[in-house]
């Protein structure tokens, strides 16, 4: 069963009356929210994170001058081997990667999150989140109200612990990557200068960030549906292990992540077999090969 998207009388309406721009934005989270929650659902959150996180990635990279692509991206960190740098495209990534995956409901949760953080604004974890009350847009929009004139390079870090907020608010186990690569420039310029109202802006963000959630859900659930079709046709050994990090991650490396061991497993793998897994998998139609490339080729779902 596919997954409903917003009605078009939320993802239309252009009114900019603060208590309309409220009421839509509470609606499209509150549909958001029950995508994410729902007891029957085969939905893979893990991997719906990870490429709300790439694209994250990409949009504060351009809050930052940078033009870097999600292809950019995914090269810089699935094609790096162990002890190199990521750079900054790859860095701002792993940053929301780890971000999307750490569990708010487990003691040390803040310490993880400041870790997550850009090194100027990671002490600012502990003693700002929790401090606001209120509806989940109006916490996020207080942490940037806080954050951006006093860090107002620091965009990203503010998103990210904007959208920590949020997640806490509404009561998701984990954040999920949705201001930051929806607060427009004009808008965070705004917050940093303090012209404007900041809820405004995030309530504006959080119908287009909500719309784009569930619009990547419902693909993603579809997608991954023909992918554990296939998986008892599946002969290569570990294949079971090699499927879940599709399931979890954006993109694939056969040799970096499926070969000489299958990434987060004990189990062997080789070079060849894990080139022939994903070729089958290219082959049954259920993931993309995602550079185009002859070699050092990525794959995703």
């Amino acid at each position: 069963m596919s997954l409903q998207l917003l009605p078009r009388w939320i993802t239309l309406q252009r009114d900019e009356d603060p208590e309309t721009v409220a009421f839509l934005s509470g609606a499209a989270l509150a549909t958001l929210d029950a995508v994410l929650r729902d007891p029957n659902g085969t939905l893979p959150c893990a991997l719906l994170r990870d490429r709300m996180a790439l694209d994250s990635a990409v949009a504060c990279l351009k809050l930052e001058g940078r033009n870097e692509s999600g292809s950019d991206i995914r090269d810089a960190v699935c094609l790096a081997r162990a002890g190199d740098r990521l750079g900054p495209a790859g860095e701002m990534f792993m940053g929301w990667r780890k971000l999307a995956r750490i569990n708010l409901g487990v003691s040390g949760w803040k310490g993880r999150v400041e870790n997550a953080l850009p090194t100027a604004l990671a002490h600012e974890a502990v003693s700002i989140l929790g401090t606001s009350s209120g509806t989940p847009v109006g916490q996020a929009s207080d942490i940037l109200a806080e954050l951006l004139p006093r860090f107002p390079r620091e965009e990203a870090g503010a998103l990210m612990l904007a959208d920590v907020a949020l997640a806490r608010a509404v009561g998701w186990d984990r954040p999920v990557p949705l201001l930051g690569a929806h607060m427009v420039r004009r808008d965070i310029r705004a917050v940093a200068t303090g012209a404007g109202e900041p809820r405004l802006f995030v309530h504006r963000a959080m119908v287009a960030a909500c719309d784009t959630a569930i619009r990547l859900a419902a693909d993603l659930d579809l997608r991954v549906a023909k992918l554990r079709s296939v998986a008892p046709k599946l002969r290569a050994k570990g294949s079971d292990a090699a499927l879940a990090l599709f399931l979890s991650h954006d993109a694939v490396s056969p040799s970096g992540m499926l070969s000489p061991m299958i990434q987060g497993t004990l189990m062997p793998m080789t070079d060849r077999a894990a080139r022939r897994l994903c070729d089958r998998l290219v082959e049954l139609g259920v993931v993309r090969e995602l550079t185009g490339r002859s070699t050092f080729r990525l794959y995703g779902v």
